[in-house]
């Protein structure tokens, strides 16, 4: 298993446990505050990385770096490992 499946694997088991842990000392309310805060937090990181992303964009575009094949690589490298890792979604538009 690939250290990065076992880090994910890990703070999934986490946050289970953890829900599990509110739900039994909070009830069921607990639990569902818990659940809706922590999507409130997925879509605000999602969000906040997308502005940055844009604004990234912005400035590559304003310093004529488009053109630069390195800097564009290494742009798209960080913007797959932010999908790969959820915290950037698929821009339905690019297909």
């Amino acid at each position: 298993m690939a250290e990065e499946e076992k880090r994910e694997n890990f703070i999934d088991n986490l946050n289970k446990t953890f829900l599990d842990f509110v739900g039994n000392a909070f009830g069921e309310s607990g639990r569902d505050f818990m659940e809706e805060t922590q999507e409130k937090l997925k879509d605000f990181s999602s969000s906040s990385i997308k502005k940055f992303m844009e604004f990234s964009d912005s400035v590559l575009e304003n310093l004529n770096l488009t053109e630069n094949e390195q800097v564009m690589k290494a742009r798209d490298s960080v913007e797959d490992m932010l999908k790969q890792a959820g915290l950037l979604e698929e821009d339905e538009d690019e297909f």
